[in-house]
């Protein structure tokens, strides 16, 4: 066991070493990058079995990077249902402003109820995850915003009541 890391030890000063004569190379001569200063592919294998040999030699005991992934996988798609909706009820909106089913100042307190979700995500995101609760949160919010608009869009107030524009709504 202990001759396995070594060896693996060895082979990754070796890489690394050979990582820093390449790099250095590379510094002062542009035969290893193309016209965008990108790196051709033999060094950037070099690279990459550098890497995983330093991986290797660490040997974690519990892998705990799965849940991380499932995590943020998940946030993801917590975060695209919510701007989903989010924009359905904009549509709404836009729809019932542009219908004259919505006075002016039915369509700001909406548009200030979608402005609060859209500041309660970010705030939400701000660890990087949306979690279940976080989430749950969000939906009953979305859920309100999208009792609201129904609410105000069928309430019979109309922008241009009786055929004729008023100035104040």
């Amino acid at each position: 066991m202990k001759t396995q890391l070594m060896n693996k030890t060895l082979v990754a000063l070796a890489l690394g070493g050979l990582m820093m004569i390449t790099s250095g190379a590379h510094a002062s001569d542009t035969r290893y990058s193309n016209e965008y200063g990108n790196r051709n592919s033999a060094v950037l294998q070099v690279e990459v079995a550098t890497q995983r040999n330093r991986s290797d030699a660490r040997e974690p005991e519990h892998n705990h990077g799965n849940r991380r992934d499932h995590a943020y996988q998940q946030s993801q798609k917590f975060s695209q249902q919510v701007n989903a909706r989010q924009h359905r009820q904009m549509d709404r909106i836009q729809a019932g402003k542009r219908s004259g089913s919505l006075t002016r100042y039915e369509f700001r307190e909406l548009m200030h109820e979608q402005r609060h979700i859209r500041s309660m995500e970010q705030n939400f995101l701000a660890d990087g995850i949306i979690d279940r609760r976080e989430f749950q949160r969000l939906d009953r919010a979305l859920d309100q915003a999208g009792r609201s608009i129904r609410a105000e869009k069928h309430d019979q107030q109309a922008r241009n009541h009786h055929g004729y524009k008023s100035r104040w709504n």
